[in-house]
């Protein structure tokens, strides 16, 4: 019984109880899917080889159909009729009884005749027994006291309604051992799941089984649920899973979670899901259009169901895996229009002008709570309106503090930066004013990149005032300096500058912008691969920001959790969180997270083989900071590399500041670029531009060997300048990218294939494509399965599955990703290169489209596309809504 031994030690307690020849009870409490039933199982089976006899049962999923049923088929004796049968045999004072005592005398007697010799009676799921069940068996706990008879019975917490409880609450009273299951340890799970697969996973397990949050159902479902639909797969003594594909089984468990649930609580759980994994109920209620009070039997009941649990800041889902289930659960439309709703929440009009105005004393604490709130217009408005008014010079200050901050989070960085600086410039300002208006000018220069030497002299200018300059400046001050060695590509410092910020703004709950410290921290340790610590930053800032209704950030914070399943190659949940952010990003007007969030759409499309996507995101992207604008000047190249060729792939960079675009920035926030900088010049014959590559990515990994992802990507890189077979077979050991892990494998197979050393080759490949596979990036899994074929291995690629014999739902995955090329222009020959098929294929293929969706031409493929939404007519503008 894994991380169960205190729960065990209670069963063996019973156990030898029952082999003294004395009576004793066990009471089992858990969640649905907690493990009760194993553990009952369990103990039954230890019973046994002990020698102790063993009456069990337990009620139907339903509830018992006949009272007591429960209790005679533990005993194996027929149900009892409704009254005593003429020729019964039963004496005339038993026949007298009433039905009750007649079933309660029967069952004593079954009892009293078993117990003759020590037995043990595991009676399961006792939430669902009748109420007559629960009488009786109360009454037989009493009546078999003195014989040797265990009780081990256990409920749900879930579904009681509070008989079952009582009962309980009863028992353990009068003497019984009462035990609640928790959630299985982080190292429970990892010697189940070696259990359950006789395999390891490394160094963690994957992140979908974390997002069971320890419940031993979801665990085994979700495992047998993938092996039945294929997606295990043994690499050596591994197993490899998929990042994000939740089966069917596990599935079926949630619905039957949530079904049980009342119609309230049911809207309770749906309407949260869409908010993320934490919620403050002043936020679900608002969406509901019910007071918090209202909500309080629903929360109770989805708590008890183990669904929900209460946090520092507010709720949060128990299971991150039930609510991703809930989440698809709602149709597509309908989690928009909550979106929306969330947005419009957040960002209503302002109040109408013959709405009473706060008082000049309140007038920042009001700006300053729709700041925080995201509700950057309205506040915008209420700067405006009392800048045009009759003020104090220090109350005036202190409004262009606050339009600062708006004008940072709305990306207009020029006009931060001004505002701050006028506010600087009113003489004898009060020390709260000025240190607001040193913050922001702080803030707003990171975002000029032409300001990073002035930047960095005004936050060592705050440093050196010490606490004249107050903790707020402080954090902001260690924030600039970290931004700044990490421009240098001292990645050591910044780490540290950041977490010591993110540590002072923690410690002070009254310092603004303590977010920006958490993000920035954040988002280092993610392009440095310390994905479980950023992620762990993230998973805390987004709780607190959601319980305490600070939606301001949380489009920048989506975004970075978008990044880290990127990075992680969890495809499928980088898409979810990117979405996210680009609905939170257009309701809250913040440009910058539609950049970072459009990079990883752009990223995941290019991977999946969506050129279209990917072009239309990078178009949508706008412009940002230096590291922003690199990894937006690398994603067009890419995207032109596939389209164009790597002729225009490499007249694009030259256009980025710095010989070929490679700038540190470049290297340091995509280390996967540098193999691919160096391919597409070494494609295009230019081998200066590959070496300037290469030095650079080696001397940032000399500046930073502590950090194996940079000396990784800097081996790749040599490894395919200098057709180096053990610099790449380092890169793809090292490499903690996964997909850059498989890229090194790609490469090397191509360098084992042209020294005519076949198998190894293939096994290289091999790894790759497993990779691939499961990250889901389908294009990259094409190439590979075509060299692969180049030298007389073939892979089967295909699945089954039930479609229907015509539409769009009938297409295969190859069938649907040929039409989109075809309908978007795109001729059959580049389809296949495309696609890495032959163009014989391509047309096989076609043929079957045409059939499928009963037309006869391309440019009824294109009409058709478009009209269904297949794909979008023109591509979308990346201005904000304003």
């Amino acid at each position: 019984m894994r991380g169960r031994a205190r729960e065990w030690r209670a069963v063996d307690h019973l156990l030898r109880t029952v082999e003294g020849g004395e009576g004793g009870t066990l009471l089992v409490d858990g969640e649905p899917g907690a493990g009760r039933t194993r553990l009952l199982a369990e103990a039954a089976a230890a019973a046994s080889e002990r020698g102790i006899g063993v009456a069990r049962a337990g009620p139907e999923e339903l509830g018992e159909l006949i009272p007591c049923g429960v209790l005679f088929e533990a005993l194996d004796l027929p149900l009892p009729p409704d009254r005593p049968e003429p020729d019964a045999g039963h004496d005339e004072a038993f026949a007298l009884l009433d039905p009750r005592a007649r079933t309660l005398e029967r069952l004593r007697a079954g009892f009293e005749e078993r117990a003759a010799t020590p037995m043990l009676v595991v009676l399961d799921d006792l939430h669902g027994a009748d109420p007559a069940t629960l009488m009786a068996l109360r009454t037989l706990h009493h009546l078999l006291a003195p014989r040797p008879v265990g009780w081990l019975l256990s409920r749900s917490t879930a579904v009681d309604e509070g008989r079952s409880a009582a009962l309980f609450d009863l028992l353990e009273q009068e003497g019984a051992v009462r035990v609640a299951l928790a959630p299985l340890s982080p190292d429970a799970v990892t010697e189940l799941l070696r259990d359950l697969l006789g395999a390891s996973f490394g160094p963690a397990p994957p992140a979908i089984v974390g997002a069971a949050g320890g419940s031993p159902l979801l665990i085994t479902e979700l495992l047998a649920g993938l092996r039945e639909e294929g997606h295990l797969r043994v690499t050596g003594d591994r197993i490899v899973l998929p990042s994000a594909h939740v089966p069917d089984r596990v599935r079926t468990v949630v619905r039957r979670w949530i079904d049980a649930l009342s119609p309230d609580a049911r809207n309770l759980i749906e309407t949260a899901a869409v908010l993320g994994r934490a919620f403050s109920p002043e936020q679900v209620a608002s969406l509901l259009g019910v007071t918090p009070a209202a909500l309080l039997p629903s929360v109770e009941e989805a708590m008890a169901a183990g669904i929900l649990a209460v946090t520092a800041h507010g709720l949060a889902f128990r299971h991150e895996l039930v609510r991703h289930v809930v989440t698809t659960r709602i149709p597509r439309p309908i989690r928009h229009a909550l979106l929306d709703q969330i947005g419009t929440l957040m960002c209503p009009e302002a109040a109408p002008r013959s709405q009473t105005v706060p008082r000049p004393g309140h007038t920042i604490a009001f700006i300053d709570t729709a700041i925080g709130a995201g509700r950057l217009r309205e506040a915008e408005q209420m700067v405006r309106g009392r800048l045009n008014g009759h003020g104090s010079a220090q109350g005036v200050a202190e409004l262009r503090c606050a339009l600062s901050d708006i004008m940072y989070l709305t990306g207009r960085i020029d006009e931060a930066v001004r505002e701050a600086e006028t506010a600087l410039a009113v003489p004898e300002l009060p020390a709260h004013v000025r240190e607001r208006a040193t913050l922001a000018r702080l803030y707003a220069m990171t975002g000029r990149p032409q300001d990073g030497g002035a930047a960095r002299a005004y936050a060592n200018q705050v440093l050196e005032g010490g606490s004249r300059q107050g903790t707020a400046a402080t954090v902001g001050a260690l924030i600039v300096l970290a931004a700044s060695e990490w421009d240098k590509g001292r990645l050591s410092r910044a780490l540290r500058l950041a977490g010591d910020a993110r540590r002072l703004a923690d410690a002070n709950e009254t310092a603004a912008h303590r977010y920006e410290s958490r993000l920035v921290s954040a988002a280092m340790l993610t392009e440095v691969h310390r994905l479980d610590e950023a992620a762990a930053i993230l998973r805390e800032a987004r709780d607190e920001m959601s319980a305490r209704g600070h939606l301001a950030w949380t489009a920048d914070a989506a975004a970075l959790q978008a990044r880290v399943d990127l990075v992680a190659g969890r495809l499928d949940g980088a898409v979810t969180e990117a979405e996210r952010a680009l609905d939170l990003a257009t309701a809250l007007r913040t440009p910058l997270s539609v950049a970072a969030a459009g990079s990883v759409l752009a990223t995941v499309a290019l991977r999946r083989g969506d050129l279209r996507a990917a072009a239309r995101y990078v178009t949508a992207m706008p412009g940002g900071p230096l590291d922003g604008r690199a990894r937006h000047a690398l994603l067009s190249a890419r995207v032109a590399e596939v389209r164009d060729g790597p002729s225009s792939a490499m007249t694009l960079l030259a256009g980025f500041p710095g010989p070929l675009g490679w700038q540190r920035s470049m290297l340091m926030t995509e280390p996967t670029a540098s193999a691919w900088l160096v391919r597409v010049a070494l494609t295009v014959d230019d081998r200066a531009a590959a070496e300037a590559v290469v030095a650079a990515a080696e001397a940032l990994s000399r500046a930073n060997p502590e950090f194996s992802a940079l000396v990784a990507a800097a081996a790749h890189a040599r490894g395919l300048l200098d057709g180096d077979r053990v610099a790449l077979a380092q890169a793809a050991e090292q490499a903690e990218d996964v997909w850059a892990r498989a890229s090194a494998a790609e490469d090397l197979g191509v360098l084992l294939i042209a020294a005519g050393r076949r198998e190894d080759a293939v096994g290289s490949l091999d790894r790759a494509l497993a990779i691939y596979h499961d990250t889901g990036s389908l294009r990259d899994s094409a190439r590979v399965r075509q060299r692969l074929r180049g030298v007389g291995v073939c892979h089967r690629h295909w699945s089954y599955a039930d479609r229907p014999v015509s539409g769009w739902d009938s297409l295969t995955e190859t069938e649907r990703n040929v039409s989109l090329l075809v309908a978007d222009g795109w001729t059959n020959r580049q389809v296949a290169e495309q696609m890495y098929i032959s163009v014989h294929t391509v047309a096989f293929h076609l043929r079957h489209v045409y059939r499928k969706l009963h037309i006869n031409s391309r440019v009824e493929l294109a009409r058709l596309a478009v009209t269904q939404g297949r794909i979008d007519p023109e591509p979308p503008s990346a201005a904000i809504p304003g």
